[in-house]
């Protein structure tokens, strides 16, 4: 087989699940990950559809099914914390019979210990990306220039891999208006594998405590024009707590952890919209080719499903990774178009940019009615979710490869 050695930027879900099905194919994968270590701490995520037969024919499932967050109820306030409806996980987390529910770095860990002997250089990250007719050569922060024969980007939201081989960020990210955060905090509820939102003036938080008892709060807020830089943590935290400083509930007390919090997280919520995800020996895989936005709910099972095509499709033309490539594209088209539709009415609900007139007039509506009956429309729109989603995430089907 040629074409054998690949790299691949990034240790999360994409690329250590592309790791997995390239050394299973033959090839030989080497990870460069820009941390110390593998990430262990996140906010949860959720398995749906084909991603689902993904971690199957990786043997992977009884595994997650018993590190999955296990949260039993799901209830809904308003800002005096009065409960206006309660309802079940799974119709909240908008999942069918048989999807789950699990903690990023729990599935990480899953998907590395499953990974075996593969090379992966931590803390180090690509600075230079060189494409030649027969090969890639890479210039690494740390463990100086290597060569490969292909070099893959699995690398996030804000990937370097797409910036060296395929241009600046602005060009592709599409940003919706809105900004989420999340971090650990102390467990002053008392929930027990309980999640809480509060949804209030295009504003949405939640608390949750997992079958661990490790609590998380999540926030997300829309502002269209803001402009920062995101790597400016105090700044984050800043315009988090503006967001946030005139809501009920325990906003006030929610917030007073982040300070503290060791694992805080602040980002845009943003889409990637690409014309192609390959370019020579370069391609593209889960968030840093086709990133769906965590309102649509589908970004780890898009980078699942993502990573075993581009890998089967590697597998089945003999490391000819222009065909390969070729047909990764036509495959996970569809696919990719229809998860990142899922995000439309959400971010139009949450105030984000970009909003048609008539889907503006329909959110006003639909906000004035929130007012009236918050408990029969949450059901509602939760249902509705439910059936776009489901179908979103069967909208491809697995090739045996």
């Amino acid at each position: 087989m040629k074409n054998k050695n690949v790299l691949i930027s990034g240790g999360g879900i994409a690329g250590l699940t592309l790791a997995y099905w390239l050394k299973k194919y033959g090839f030989i994968p080497t990870i460069v990950e820009k941390y110390s270590t593998l990430r262990t701490e996140g906010y949860k995520i959720d398995i749906r559809g084909v991603a689902i037969d993904v971690i199957k024919r990786m043997g992977l499932h009884d595994a997650i099914f018993n590190s999955r967050t296990d949260i039993q109820k799901a209830l809904f306030v308003d800002s005096t914390g009065k409960i206006v409806n309660e309802t079940t996980p799974d119709l909240c987390g908008v999942r069918a019979e048989g999807d789950l529910e699990i903690v990023r770095g729990d599935l990480c860990e899953i998907l590395f210990k499953h990974l075996g002997d593969v090379e992966c250089l931590f803390d180090d990250s690509i600075k230079k990306i060189t494409q030649t007719e027969k090969d890639v050569e890479v210039e690494l922060e740390k463990n100086g220039s290597r060569v490969f024969d292909l070099v893959v980007g699995a690398d996030g939201l804000h990937s370097r891999v797409r910036k060296l081989a395929f241009g600046a960020e602005e060009q592709f990210l599409r940003e919706l208006g809105l900004y989420i955060s999340f971090y650990s905090i102390p467990n002053f509820l008392n929930l027990d594998r309980v999640e809480i939102e509060y949804h209030a003036n295009q504003r949405f938080a939640i608390a949750y405590c997992t079958r661990d008892s490790k609590a998380k709060a999540g926030f997300a807020f829309p502002s269209p024009h803001l402009q920062f830089d995101l790597s400016d943590q105090n700044l984050q935290k800043k315009f988090l707590g503006q967001a946030f400083a005139k809501e009920g509930w325990e906003i006030p007390r929610l917030l007073s952890y982040m300070e503290s919090a060791p694992d805080f997280y602040f980002d845009c919520v943003a889409q990637v919209n690409m014309p192609h995800w390959t370019n020579g020996r370069v391609a593209l895989v889960g968030d840093a080719g086709y990133a769906v936005s965590p309102f649509a709910g589908q970004g780890a099972s898009v980078a699942l499903v993502g990573a075993y095509v581009l890998a089967g499709e590697l597998a089945k033309a003999g490391g000819d990774y222009q065909l390969a490539f070729k047909n990764y594209e036509e495959n996970l088209l569809d696919f990719v178009k229809q998860n990142q539709q899922l995000v439309e009415m959400s971010a139009a609900l949450m105030g984000g940019k970009d909003v048609s007139w008539f889907k503006s007039v329909m959110v006003q509506l639909i906000q004035k009615l929130f007012l009236l009956l918050p408990g029969r429309l949450f059901e509602y729109f939760k249902s509705l979710g439910l059936r776009k989603t489901a179908k979103a995430a069967n909208a491809i089907t697995l090739k045996d490869y």
